[in-house]
């Protein structure tokens, strides 16, 4: 009985019929049998030993039933919110399931939908174990196979298929984090560039009003000032250069005994 409800199960959630191996203990007389079966790469062993092999078997048998298919409510609730929140890792969950259980990939088409110009929409056709589901229009083709894969998942959550609830609620943190990080959109700040206005202090015309000596860069910007070093009171950047170097003759010269070799010397 448990053995037959267990194959069913297995090769339609994974495509595969369980496979038992079967342990004896004690003395040879007298054995005891233990029995573990395995389902969809997971084991589960016998609550006891037996002192027939098919008895061990019908209980292995059992407890694996019991467990893959035994889900709660607030389990499936859950995975129909996550699947709800985004639907961006729907096509690889449905993939992940296709591999466990042992099905066909899933083949998208994606056609062009054309509402009013400029606005183009698109809506994608899954393909899934010879079912064909149709998700909701997206703007461009990757939301409308992500959206298609969704409805797919949906209908096998709606069945209280174990694998497929397991697989989403895996899922968790990584679609709690993506719905996170998309509810706090980036702020950015634009670069304004400013035009220099050296050339007014060589006498050249220019239209750029420069900070003044005693007005922060930050005022300046506030009044729509663009904003740019100003110049100093030397009409000629080299100017300060030329008076120190006067001074220094002047003070050379001035030394006394050396003037005649100083002018020599230039």
């Amino acid at each position: 009985m448990h053995k037959n409800r267990l194959q069913s199960f297995a090769e339609r959630t994974y495509k595969k019929t369980p496979i038992y191996k079967v342990e004896s203990e004690g003395q040879s007389h007298q054995p005891k049998f233990t029995c573990t079966v395995e389902v969809g790469d997971q084991q589960f062993s016998s609550t006891g030993s037996f002192s027939r092999k098919k008895e061990a078997e019908q209980d292995a048998a059992r407890v694996a039933y019991e467990i893959l298919t035994t889900v709660s409510e607030s389990d499936v609730k859950e995975a129909f919110e996550l699947i709800d929140q985004d639907a961006v890792f729907c096509k690889s969950i449905l993939i992940e399931f296709a591999v466990k259980t042992k099905t066909t990939l899933p083949s998208y088409s994606v056609v062009c939908v054309c509402l009013k110009k400029p606005l183009t929409l698109f809506a994608a056709i899954v393909v899934f174990d010879g079912n064909a589901y149709h998700g909701e229009s997206a703007p461009n083709k990757k939301d409308a196979e992500q959206n298609a894969a969704r409805v797919v998942i949906k209908s096998i959550l709606a069945k209280h298929d174990t694998c497929m609830v397991r697989i989403v609620r895996s899922k968790k943190q990584l679609i709690t984090a993506v719905r996170s990080s998309g509810n706090t959109p980036a702020t950015f700040t634009p670069i304004q560039f400013t035009r220099p206005v050296s050339y007014a202090a060589y006498g050249r015309p220019d239209d750029t009003t420069p900070v003044l000596p005693n007005e922060s860069s930050s005022l300046a910007v506030q009044r729509g000032i663009n904003v740019v070093p100003a110049v100093g009171t030397s009409v000629n950047p080299s100017s300060a250069n030329v008076s120190r170097s006067k001074k220094r003759k002047g003070r050379v010269e001035g030394a006394g005994g050396n003037d005649t070799w100083v002018a020599k010397g230039h």
